[in-house]
């Protein structure tokens, strides 16, 4: 029990530092410290430094697009599921296509318990790196969408989008987002942007959009997405009888 003990006091204090900062430490205390000591924190520092996976690379994390601008990585978790420790550190948008119980612990935290709600949408700084996991307490897969905003620097100041079929949700250095909500024969146009768009669908929709003179019909599901290039026009019109629903992110 002393020795758990030890290892909970180690992992409290040496969680957070990078593992090449936990291995001189164990080289300067090598000649002083117990064996049993040792071999503990050496395992202790391979579990941290497998934990320390960047969220691309966390194998339930599918990177579907990216470019300069955005990664798109999409999660399908199913039933009784759970990912790996792994690190957020880019400023993010999520969104969440499902109703589903989930839980999630932080990797020096108690795990907690959520209900996701298909269909929310949040931006987070992520200023601070998050390491934690994830996994499904539900019956049903848990559908979820990590937008990385990777451009590092705003290249673009546009004006706020102004359409009452849009909602804004949030006013961000790298992105603007909002809600589109489109009836069946609702039509918007967006303006001509230098640095892109991405809209990504919340749920089923039946839409005709238009990118310069390419012209399309598409049947979009949950997570599926249309990335702008900057300096294209783009218009959309909902063609089916439910209402769309979208994110759009106006990327700066």
């Amino acid at each position: 029990m002393r020795n758990c003990g030890f290892l909970v006091t180690f992992y409290r204090i040496f969680y957070p530092l990078k593992p090449i900062f936990i291995s001189t430490i164990i080289q300067n205390f090598y000649t002083s410290m117990p064996k049993k000591y040792l071999v503990l924190i050496i395992i202790f520092s391979s579990l941290l430094t497998a934990a320390q996976i960047p969220v691309r690379d966390e194998p339930r994390h599918h990177n579907v697009f990216e470019n300069s601008y955005v990664r798109l990585l999409d999660v399908f978790l199913g039933p009784h599921d759970t990912t790996q420790f792994h690190v957020h550190n880019t400023p993010s948008v999520f969104t969440t296509f499902t109703k589903t119980a989930t839980g999630s612990q932080l990797i020096s935290g108690q795990p907690s318990g959520d209900l996701s709600t298909a269909g929310r949408s949040w931006y987070d700084s992520l200023s601070k790196p998050r390491i934690h996991r994830v996994w499904n307490e539900d019956s049903t897969w848990f559908h979820v969408m990590d937008i990385e905003l990777v451009g590092g620097k705003p290249h673009s100041s546009p004006a706020i989008l102004k359409d009452p079929l849009l909602k804004s949700y949030f006013n961000e250095p790298l992105a603007n987002g909002y809600r589109l909500q489109l009836e069946k024969g609702n039509h918007i146009e967006l303006p001509m942007s230098s640095t892109g768009y991405l809209l990504v669908s919340i749920e089923d929709a039946e839409i005709d959009y238009k990118v310069n003179d390419y012209a399309q019909r598409r049947i979009m599901k949950g997570g599926h997405y249309i990335w702008i290039d900057p300096g294209k026009s783009f218009s959309i019109t909902s063609g089916g009888n439910a209402v769309a629903s979208f994110v759009v992110l106006q990327l700066k």
